[in-house]
């Protein structure tokens, strides 16, 4: 089966999910990473048409005091080619508390896009994309690890030079769907001044909540919108976030379906609470117009959050054709038990 760049872009995604459930330090999280990783890119599918290696990363943080790793990327190079890299980011991390809290609900304060500025366009991002954007800036890969001590952009420098040819997709699931649009941005803000202008920057994103508001929707849309794949379940959740009027539409999201199913009194509560929490900040979804893939209802998920949580990881292999591809189980460990 030959897979499309769209079907590569998730496999690369999940894969960046390895490790959510270790708490060891980030020198020995990377290494596992690293190690299930490389084994991933000999026995997945996707992969075996081209040979695959990760030449940066995986680099790792976990927010201090706690337990799990919050923020992960890695960058994947086609051996013997040179100049084609795949930036993946991973998503929420579903077992700490400390991921959903700073990388994703930080959502009634917004920062500022510092690194464009267009003449009659306040562009704003909220404080957790702008949070998890500087976060990933800064990582650097651990003794050992491919790209040891350079930051992704000193990275990409390094191996492309201030003026020379490559093509760079960043990708990611959920939380990383958000990310990876946002560093596809800030990287395409910065060429010709930290990074050579002569890289072909593209994004597939999947899953991903809005990054900021509409003035930085639409300049997302300018600048990378014929070099982004937003790709959005209809029936997964996350997708419709932050946006106040898509927001409403959550209550009643599997209210047609067989059997119908309907959030509980207390998750009503959440929901209302994410609508006044994003009031008047004018959210909006890069590439809005681009039809979300029709989702398929399981009638076995009889609770809302189940339900919700099987559209939003196993989704998206069943309607992209790769549920046999990605060894869902192999990845997410005891985090979604159950759902599979």
């Amino acid at each position: 089966m030959a897979y499309t760049k769209d079907q590569l872009m998730l496999a690369f995604s999940y894969m960046s999910y390895y490790g959510i459930t270790h708490t060891g330090t980030a020198q020995e999280n990377a290494e596992l990473i690293l190690s299930k990783m490389n084994q991933a890119l000999k026995e997945w599918k996707p992969f075996q048409d081209d040979d695959w290696e990760v030449v940066w990363g995986p680099a790792v943080y976990t927010i201090p005091f706690t337990i799990f790793n919050d923020a992960m990327m890695y960058v994947a190079q086609k051996k013997g080619v040179e100049g084609e890299y795949v930036i993946a980011i991973r998503g929420t991390n579903p077992v700490s508390i400390s991921d959903w809290l700073f990388n994703d609900f930080m959502v009634r304060k917004m920062k500022k896009w510092p690194y464009a500025s267009v003449e009659g366009r306040k562009m704003k991002i909220s404080k957790s994309t702008s949070y998890g954007l500087k976060t990933l800036q800064k990582l650097k890969p651990k003794s050992g690890i491919p790209g040891e001590g350079k930051t992704v952009l000193q990275f990409l420098n390094e191996q492309i030079g201030e003026e020379g040819e490559a093509k760079v997709c960043v990708t990611g699931h959920s939380k990383g769907g958000a990310l990876s649009s946002t560093m596809a941005l800030w990287l395409n803000d910065i060429q010709g001044k930290e990074l050579s202008p002569n890289i072909d920057i593209s994004t597939v994103p999947f899953a991903g909540p809005t990054a900021g508001n509409a003035a930085f929707a639409n300049y997302f849309d300018d600048q990378l919108g014929d070099k982004c794949s937003r790709i959005a379940n209809s029936l997964d959740i996350v997708p419709y976030a932050w946006n106040t009027k898509s927001l409403k539409k959550l209550k009643s999201l599997y209210l047609f379906e067989l059997p119908p199913v309907l959030p509980s009194p207390f998750q009503r509560a959440l929901i209302t609470g994410m609508i006044a929490e994003t009031k008047f900040k004018k959210y909006k979804q890069i590439k809005a117009e681009t039809p979300a893939l029709e989702g398929h209802f399981n009638p076995l998920l009889i609770e809302y959050l189940v339900q919700a949580a099987y559209q939003h990881v196993v989704g998206y292999p069943e309607l992209m054709n790769m549920k046999d591809d990605i060894p869902l189980a192999d990845i997410f460990e005891d985090a979604i038990a159950g759902l599979l």
